[in-house]
């Protein structure tokens, strides 16, 4: 059998009738569910197949998805589902039940790099769920029209927003199982990836061993997918292990041998030990720990692959936070009407712990930390941000791996290190001289961080690109002990985010605690991106 493939290119422009040869099966052309009219056939796996169908209701086109094992199921005339055989009806129904389950999973994750589920239902012998219909292509078509090696940076990109979606799924002990090339579309537009068909994904309830198929594609799944061994348990690690091989096969062009023949004979070359692969170090040493055969031996979570993945030495840090004359301002061409967030309700917050160097850039409370020969810098800092920085009693450490920006493809990230557990607050000033509150925002209500410890901001599930125009934008975090009303700085609605009007409200917010054991600590930095063409 064949895994269930969500395809999401296109449909063919021939759509017609849908009741053609090889498809006897599927639902024709104008066929109406649920207030949902099929369109045509996107798809057609081992246990489904998915529609584009058209929602009248919200005038959009869906991705409807069925469950019909066509080994298992066959349509009667009046369109009801039913088993070809009445001794295979125990394998069908435990296969709808999973499906069902499949779409209640994915319908509770709200996250920009998982498949989102709108709503399912049951009927006719069958199930559905509706989901929105992905338009780009999948990571192994993606190589295929790519003749050049992945950069370094996209591959970052790509893999900490999957690490972040998989960490909110483990979250739930839930897991995917069934990672690989064909599952992972990139969006058109946005660039950004997406997981797609967690046909062999199962909740684990407490300490009930669900049995399930397994389905496996060899070169991607780890050893403890094989067989049910009580030394070789599944969990976070055995994703891990899939899309470290999927990592392996973009930087490589191959997969790496499957890991039954590894237990045999391992032929597996670290990527560590191939100087012809232009790739940190710290990357191709992430995957070589996340492909290890054993479990016990194995990178353990997502969020310790993704730390691995970061650069730690002093030459990939940064040259950002520093000013002068011959540096441009910095920007982020993302507020008044420059500004293009890929937004999704809830929080994904996660702590990047990477190591500190004695090389840190750290951003001073009152100055712009500046070369070794001081300057007046091209752009002083705001006066609205400094007097927020006059205020700060500590500094927050600012880590950014790529401060010059391209326009339409790279996204902003930054590290943030407080010396104070608390609140975070992000501010941008734009080259109109808008002041913007990125976060705290409507989708994401609060993000918090601890003391000493790393955050990769904005959010995974809220990945803000740069769009234009090139210019410069400064940028201000601040860090409170306690939690802080902003309401006094008069904030009207800006794509979801805060766009404040003049007044001479403080941008730190005024505190919500009113015992006397509030803590009013307040740490900050001032730092700036360029946005280039």
């Amino acid at each position: 059998m064949t895994a269930d493939i969500t395809v999401i290119q296109p449909a063919p422009t021939d759509s017609g009738h849908l009741d053609k040869p090889g498809s006897p099966d599927t639902l024709t052309h104008g066929t109406q569910i649920e207030g949902l009219e099929i369109r045509d056939v996107i798809g057609i796996g081992g246990f489904g197949i998915v529609y584009k169908a058209w929602d009248p209701m919200l005038e959009r086109l869906v991705a409807l998805k069925e469950y019909f094992p066509s080994a298992l199921a066959v349509r009667t005339p009046r369109g009801t589902v039913k088993v070809r055989e009445e001794r295979h009806r125990g394998t069908y129904e435990s296969g709808l039940s999973s499906f069902v389950n499949e779409a209640r999973l994915l319908a509770q994750f709200d996250h920009a790099a998982l498949v989102k589920v709108y709503r399912f239902w049951e009927m006719q012998g069958t199930a559905y769920m509706v989901m929105p219909l992905y338009q780009g292509i999948t990571l192994k078509q993606y190589a295929a029209q790519h003749a050049e090696p992945i950069s370094n940076d996209l591959l970052l990109n790509w893999l900490v927003a999957l690490t972040e979606a998989l960490e909110c799924m483990h979250a739930q002990q839930c897991y995917h199982r069934d990672i690989s090339p064909e599952n992972i579309i990139i969006q058109e537009g946005t660039g950004l990836p997406i997981l797609l068909d967690f046909g062999a994904a199962r909740r684990a309830i407490g300490s009930v061993s669900q049995p399930f198929t397994v389905i496996l594609k060899a070169s991607y799944a780890p050893i403890e997918q094989y067989a049910e061994v009580p030394t070789m348990t599944q969990g976070p690690w055995t994703d891990v292990y899939a899309l470290a091989a999927v990592a392996h096969y973009l930087i490589t062009g191959k997969t790496p041998p499957s890991s039954v023949s590894r237990l045999v004979n391992d032929t597996y070359v670290p990527l560590e030990s191939r100087v012809e692969l232009q790739f940190n170090a710290e990357i191709k040493q992430a995957i070589d720990h996340a492909l290890r055969v054993q479990v016990h031996d194995r990178t353990a979570s997502m969020a310790d692959f993704r730390n691995a993945l970061q650069p730690k030495s002093s030459a990939n840090l940064p040259h950002v936070l520093t000013s002068s004359r011959t540096t441009k301002r910095l920007t982020m061409g993302v507020v008044s009407a420059a500004l293009f967030a890929v937004a999704f309700a809830g929080i994904a917050l996660l702590g990047v712990t990477t190591n500190n160097t004695s090389e840190d850039v750290v951003a001073k409370p009152t100055v712009i930390a500046m070369q070794a020969e001081p300057e007046i810098p091209d752009n002083p800092i705001a006066p609205v941000f400094q007097k927020v920085l006059a205020k700060a009693e500590s500094a927050l450490s600012i880590h950014m791996d790529n401060p010059v920006l391209k326009i339409g493809e790279d996204l902003l990230r930054f590290q943030v290190q407080s010396p104070l557990n608390g609140y975070v607050a992000v501010y941008v000033l734009s080259s109109d001289q808008s002041v913007i509150q990125l976060l705290p925002n409507v989708r994401v209500p609060q993000v918090t961080i601890k003391a000493n410890e790393k955050i990769l901001l904005p959010p995974g599930n809220e990945p803000i690109q740069a769009t234009g125009p090139a210019g410069s934008n400064q940028f201000l975090v601040i860090v409170t002990e306690d939690p802080r009303d902003y309401s006094q700085l008069n904030m009207t609605d800006h794509y979801g985010f805060g766009l404040i009007q003049e007044n001479s409200a403080p941008l730190e917010g005024v505190t919500t605690c009113t015992t006397t054991a509030c803590g009013d600590g307040l740490a900050a930095a001032w730092f700036s991106v360029d946005e280039v063409d």
